[in-house]
């Protein structure tokens, strides 16, 4: 009796895990998978149109002038 016990409980335990294993797998394949698009969405992020409003060249600033001219002699 307790010879066909052990061997159904090594045919369960066998069987269960053989399930865990594959829910491991989907669920790692699922992450993969999620990490895949989440990459892909931020990369096409970047690929897009041009903002509305003014172009980066338009946004740097113009070259500085020379400052005017001040001594730095103390004014009497």
């Amino acid at each position: 009796m307790q010879r066909s016990s052990a061997r159904r409980q090594a045919r369960n335990d066998d069987r269960e895990n053989s399930r865990l294993f594959l829910y491991g797998a989907c669920v790692a394949l699922v992450v993969f998978i999620g990490a895949l698009l989440y990459f892909y969405a931020v990369d096409r992020r970047g690929e897009g149109p041009a903002h509305e409003g003014t172009s980066p060249a338009v946004q740097q600033q113009a070259p500085r002038s020379a400052p005017p001219a001040t001594s730095d002699a103390p004014s009497k």
